[in-house]
Parts: C-alpha cells; structure tokens; sequence
C-alpha cells in the first residue's frame, strides 16, 4: 500500500501512541480490503454515541488518555436519551451515567457536540463530492445520496479513528466508479400521480426500494421533481433499515443521478425490477402491524430527528387540540432545532398542546417495560422497521397529519390511500 510520508509517520508512532494506533487500524482495514492508498476527509460524524457496553466506553476514554484529538470536524449522532430529561422518560441512571462517560469521552476528543441523527439538519453538512467518514445508516444514504458526498458504511469505533487520522483507506464508495447504479427500478402504470400527494407513500416506496436492492447501488425512476428535504431524509433512513442502503439515485432528483446516464455513467442496467401497488400494499403491511382504531399509548415522532418544518406541520395538524389523556406525544429533535423551536415560541404552543419534546436522544431506546407501551404510531419507516424487534409493541405508520389526529383521539386514525383496495 503507498502511503505519504506523514502517513508513514502516523504508522511508525512519530505523533504519539493515539495517531500509531488509530493509523494502525486504518491500514488493516485497508489491506484487508485491497486499498492501494488513503485518501484525506473533510469530517466525520460519529455513531459510538448509544451506550452498548463497558468496552465501547472504555475505548473511548483510552483514546483520550492517549492524548487523542480529532483533526477534523466530528459530529455525534444521538444517544440514548434526553441527558436533561432521561428522569421523565423512566431511562435508568446507570444508562445516564454511562451516556454522560460517553459525552465526556467525545468532548475531550474534540467532537462538536451536535447529538442528533440529521446532523445535516443542523448546518452540519459535506459539499457535493467531498470525501467524509459516515456512520448512522441515514447520515451515511443520506450525504451519499442527497448531498453527493462520499462515505462508506463505517461502525461508530471507526469514525473515532478516522477523526482522529483525518483519512479513510481509499475503497467503495469513496471511489467513482463504485458509485454507478447497476440496476433499475420504475414506477409501474398503476402507480398514480395521486398517490404521490401522501408523504407516507414515499415512505412505503423506500421500504420497498431497500428490501429488492439491498446492500447494492441501484436507481430509481419516475418520481416528480418535487420531493420535501423531510421525504428524502425518511427515505434515506428507511433504505437504509429495510435494506443496506448506503448510496441510491433518484433520477432527476440526486445529483449524481440526473438523468440515467449520469446515474449509470454511461452504461445500461443489469437488472430492471418494477415497482407495483402490491409492492407499496406489501411495504405497509410490513410497517403496520394491527388495526385501525385501536387503543393508542404512544405517538413518536423524529426518527431520523424532526426538522423545523415537520414542527410546523404538526402544529397545523394539531390545530390547537390537546393530546389525548391516555396518549403520549413524544418528538425527538436535535438540539439546534429545539433551539430555534423556543426562539420562535412554538415550543411553548407545542407543550401547552401536551406534546412533549426532546433532544439528544432516539426513541427507538424507549423503555417500553417501564411504561408499559403495547402501541406506537410514528411517521418513520426506520422505527416502523426496527419496532417490534427492539420493543415487542406493535407498530402503525402514518403521516404526520395522521400521527397528529391519532394523538388527539386516542386510539389509531388513517385515512383512506389511493393505494388501498
């Protein structure tokens, strides 16, 4: 493998024992895969941030021990909980005591303390075609995808790592030609332009997107132009969970994808899969596991985190009305939109309404036992993948006016879907 002289320097121990074992790391993993060089990144946003074990913080704090600092900037993803607030969310201290380890760690490392899943959101964003180190599978499909950006599918250790370098072995997706599509799906005829008036319709499509490619790069075709930044990034995280998505193409939408050429750089699909009703029917059946009317105990909203304008939606879709007395609404947010959130004084409208908003954490971390939720509606394909298997509760998805409606009357509302039989 070439490596520059300030490379070599890394590997021999020149800059201390942090960079020698971050670098040697590196270098492993590049030679396990092939890589004749690395290759310099602009930042890095890091997942380690959810407490899994002792060993994950332990790590952490041996790099700082070693005197380690990230090079360039590094953002955190979210935690497990509000550090403010984990009291009213029923979160056990020990788990805050480890997650307040975890913030020390990444503080003294450097990190920017932005502890949300769409750091994106926050004016934590790559430019089109710089190179970056990614982790949280949303981040990761969504500044491939959306931004044009590149990063592979890295774990959360190793973005610590690749802050602490400032490089990344050259390989996958931070290379050109790894990125063209290989496959295609289209719109079948009996997907109507209607259908594409309801959010959660872009939703079901990715679902469906993620479980035929999988962990490959395909394109997909036949999408109007005029997607919201909220449905790209909803898609972006449901890709990613009902699949292994870390780079898709929307022709004419993403910018390395606006036409096919471009997506296919030249070259014709492999495969081309056709989208279908029954393929959206079959996505929902996945992502809503009861019937419609029951009982409601929880509305969750912000998975990837809820932006500035999903407030606004929720607020109108609320219309004044109260939350329901047997029902919690809980959204989860970054703490630069919460910011603004109370600037402007919807927080206080919101709170008044009995929503209740939090920072940091991720609801998929709910601990479900201790408030005994059997049921969860949210506006996410991601939780709706991830949420019986994490929580044993059973799942309804819908959109945020649909969410909002559910909320205020307790039990499950949705409204009839051109998709529907």
């Amino acid at each position: 493998m070439y490596l520059t002289d300030y490379e070599k320097e890394l590997l021999d121990g020149t800059h201390g024992d942090a960079m020698q074992l971050a670098m040697g790391v590196l270098y492993d993993l590049g030679k396990h895969y092939g890589v004749e060089h690395f290759v310099e990144i602009s930042a890095c946003h890091d997942d380690s941030t959810v407490y899994l074990g002792e060993a994950q913080v332990a790590f952490a704090e041996h790099l700082v021990e070693l005197g380690a600092r990230f090079c360039v900037p590094t953002t955190t993803n979210a935690c497990a909980l509000d550090m403010k607030r984990f009291a009213r969310q029923k979160h056990d201290v020990g788990l805050m005591t480890a997650t307040r380890r975890i913030e020390a760690a990444h503080l003294a490392l450097g990190a920017i303390a932005s502890w949300t899943c769409a750091p994106y959101q926050a004016g934590f964003s790559p430019a089109f075609g710089q190179q970056v180190a990614c982790a949280e599978s949303n981040v990761i499909a969504f500044v491939n995808s959306i931004v044009g950006a590149r990063t592979n599918r890295y774990a959360g250790p190793l973005e610590l790592l690749a802050g602490i370098t400032g490089r990344v072995p050259y390989f996958g997706l931070h290379v050109t030609e790894n990125r063209k599509a290989r496959g295609l799906i289209t719109l079948g005829d009996d997907i109507t332009p209607d259908m594409f008036e309801f959010d959660d319709f872009y939703t079901l499509a990715a679902y469906a997107y993620g479980d035929i490619v999988g962990d490959r790069v395909w394109a997909m075709d036949g999408l109007p132009p005029y997607i919201s930044m909220d449905n790209l990034k909803n898609m972006s995280a449901t890709m990613a969970s009902s699949g292994g998505i870390a780079l898709f193409h929307l022709v004419g939408i993403t910018p390395e994808a606006q036409t096919l050429e471009m997506a296919f750089q030249g070259e014709q699909p492999k495969e081309v899969v056709t989208l279908t009703r029954k393929s959206i029917e079959n996505a929902e059946t996945q992502l809503c596991n009861g019937d419609t009317g029951c009982d409601l105990d929880l509305v969750t909203l912000g998975c990837p985190h809820f932006s500035c304008a999903e407030f606004l939606q929720l607020e109108q879709a609320l219309g004044g009305r109260k939350v329901h007395a047997n029902t919690l609404l809980w959204v989860f947010t970054g703490r630069t939109t919460r910011a603004m959130l109370k600037d402007s004084g919807q927080l206080h409208r919101l709170s008044n309404l009995g929503v209740e908003v939090f920072v940091d954490g991720c609801c998929l971390q709910h601990p479900t036992q201790k408030w005994g939720t059997k049921t969860f509606m949210s506006n996410s394909g991601k939780f709706g993948t991830y949420c019986f298997g994490l929580t044993e509760s059973h799942p309804f998805l819908g959109t945020i006016f649909e969410c909002a409606e559910s909320a205020v009357q307790g039990k499950v509302i949705r409204e009839k879907k051109p998709w529907w039989n």
